[in-house]
Order: structure tokens, then sequence, then C-alpha cells
């Protein structure tokens, strides 16, 4: 049983890492023995990782997980050590490519980041399995973490091979800085919490899927476009930037504030629906705890429920603006997200986690409902 698990730990990165590499290969050669070298050094990253990871967590007794060291243990040990250190590591294996200018455009950057991702991802999920607790969860939460490591590897990747040197800094940092945060987030809900909570995670993989389909399309649109497919093809990063900025550079502040509003009162009205429900379907939400699996059930209908308020709020305040940009809508969406947060963290600080992970799918799909209502 533990060699099949680390056989699929293996193969399920490098897979995904092979999937990407075929896509940004259609437009144009990738070497593939630096794609080799990318990812036997992000094999090699993942071993220091391990070790100084566990010297630097014996030396100060934290650990990742919440029933050891606590919350704010777990918090320190994930967020300014664990998130931050992978993260860096494998951004020092694709750097020399960067540095002696392999690196000429997104799609190789995509591709050289994934493929060290790739590598850390397979070394790390087999030593974390090996010597974690043994059981069928942590082989569940290593082959979660594996989409995590290769998605954030390839958003700081896209930002290194997309400005002009006068402006790579500058975007390479922000994506290696929210990068870094997302993996955290991610990482703290799979290893620090208990099982029942691997649920919330379902909001952050969503993301990571839509998000990573519009970045392939974007670095290699050839190789996804299927006139004869029956879902719609997603808008261009360019077609995003457009749809985000105001039309003839004016914000309508009042529906901000409307569209904030109008999001929080839908959010609580739907909540209430879906409890409603719940208790017409027989689901006892008393259950929601995070070391039972059994959790699941209510989670995942009270997060249905609260996520479903953002598209329809960004399709009205889009509709009754008459907006010709999804700014606002967006802006709206922000800043109930924001209240949102705040009222948790008065009233139930463990919802605050479900927040944050709920928020860039949160986000996305306020501007997808808005896209939908515009002026056209």
């Amino acid at each position: 049983m533990l060699a099949l698990a680390s056989l699929l730990l293996v193969l399920f990165p490098l897979g995904l890492g092979l999937l990407v590499w075929r896509r940004v290969s259609v437009l144009g050669p990738v070497s593939r023995r630096l794609t080799l070298v990318m990812g036997l050094g992000g094999a090699l990253a993942a071993l220091f990782a391990a070790y100084f990871e566990k010297l630097v967590l014996s030396f100060t007794g934290l650990s990742l997980d919440v029933a050891t060291s606590g919350v704010g243990g777990a918090l320190l040990a994930t967020f300014l050590l664990a998130a931050p250190l992978e993260e860096a590591l494998k951004v020092s294996v694709v750097w020399p490519l960067y540095r002696s200018r392999r690196i000429d455009g997104p799609r190789l950057g995509v591709c050289y980041a994934v493929a060290a991702a790739a590598g850390f991802s397979a070394v790390k999920g087999v030593m974390q399995v090996l010597l974690g607790a043994p059981g069928g969860v942590t082989v569940l939460r290593a082959l979660v973490s594996i989409p995590a490591q290769l998605f954030f590897a390839g958003l700081w990747g896209y930002a290194l091979g997309t400005q002009g040197p006068p402006r790579r800094g500058r975007w390479f940092s922000l994506a290696w800085l929210s990068a870094t945060l997302l993996h955290g987030l991610y990482d703290h809900i799979v290893w620090g919490r208990g099982p029942g909570f691997l649920v919330t995670v379902i909001p952050l993989f969503v993301f990571m899927g839509v998000g990573a389909w519009i970045a392939l399309r974007d670095v290699a649109p050839d190789a996804l476009s299927d006139h004869h497919s029956m879902v719609p093809d997603p808008p261009s990063l360019r077609m995003l930037r457009e749809a985000l900025r105001p039309v003839d550079h004016r914000l309508m502040v009042r529906w901000i504030v409307i569209g904030a509003f109008a999001t929080l009162g839908l959010m609580i009205a739907l909540v209430a629906g879906a409890v409603f429900l719940g208790h017409r379907m027989g689901i006892d939400f008393s259950l929601a705890d995070e070391s039972d699996m059994r959790s699941s059930g209510p989670l995942i209908l009270l997060g249905a429920a609260v996520l479903l308020a953002f598209p329809i709020a960004g399709f009205l305040v889009a509709r009754a603006s008459a907006a010709h940009s999804v700014l606002e809508p967006a802006l709206a969406a922000g800043l109930a997200l924001a209240a949102l947060v705040a009222m948790l963290f008065l009233t139930a600080p463990i919802g605050v986690l479900f927040a944050l992970a709920a928020a860039p799918l949160a986000f996305g799909l306020a501007c997808g409902g808005a896209w939908i209502g515009l002026e056209r």
C-alpha cells in the first residue's frame, strides 16, 4: 500500500508537468534537457527543504499542525518558514535560466517553473508520506498538495517571463508574494487543520484550475482552442485587464457601496436558505468538526450558498449600474469580502479561514457575473 501511494505521488506531479510541457511545446520548441534539469533541481530542492524544515521545527518546537503547536505556532511555521522557503527554493532552481536569458516569454517561464515544481512535489510528497503519520489521510493530503505546488510556481513563472526588464522585477515580486501567501493558506488548511476541513480547499482548487486554463490559453492559445467544444473558452488575460479598467477613467463609488451591501444581503439570505434546505434534507450542522470527515457535507452546503451570492450580486450590480466595466462589481465584491472577514474575526474566528480560502474564487465569480451583465 505504501509503495503504491509513493508511486502515485511521484507519477501525478510528473504527469501534470509533462502535460504543461506538451501544451507549451506546440507553439515552439522547449528544451527537453533544460526541462529535465529543472525537474531534477526541484527534486534536490525538496530534499533540502524537508531537512531544513525538520531542523528548524525541531529547534523551535513548532509544528505545522494546529493540534500540536496551537493556531499561532502553526501559522508561524507555515507562513514564516514552509511556504516562503519552498517557493524561494523553487525560484532558485529556475533563476539561473532567467539570468542567462533562457526565459524569453511567459511560455518558457511557466514551463520551467512548473517543471521545477513537479520535481519538488514528487519528492516532497513521498517524504511526507514516509515520515508522516501512517494512514490514508496523509496520502490524501499529499495528493491534494500537488496541484498547489505546480500552480503557485506557474504563477510567478508566468510573471518572470511576461514583462520587459524595466518592469519585470516588480511584477515578479508581486506574483511571488501572492503565490507564497496563497500557498501558505493552502498548506495551513491541508496540513495544519483536521481532515474535516480538507473540503475548505475546494474553492482554491477550482480557482487554480480555472486560472491554469486561462494562463495556458494565454501562453499557448492554439494548443487549447477547440472550436467544437461545448464549453466556451475563458477570457484571455488581456481581456481581463481591459474589463477591470474604468470606463472614461470614472469610478462609480456609490455602486461599489451598493454592490457590497447587496452581496452581504444575498449571502445572509442564501445561507439561511441553505440551513433551511439542510434541515429538510436531514443534514446535521452540529457535525461541523475539523477532526470529523462527516463535517464535509454541512461545510459544502454553506460554502456553496456563500459563493453563489457573488455571481448573482455581480450580475445585478452590472445590470443596475449599466456598467461597461467589471471594476465596480469587482471592488464591491472585495469590499464585501473584507467586511465578511472582519465580522467573522469578531464573532467566529475559525470562519476567517473559510472566507480567505473562498476569497479568490468568490472574487472571480463576482467578475464573471458582472461580465455577463455588462452593457455591450
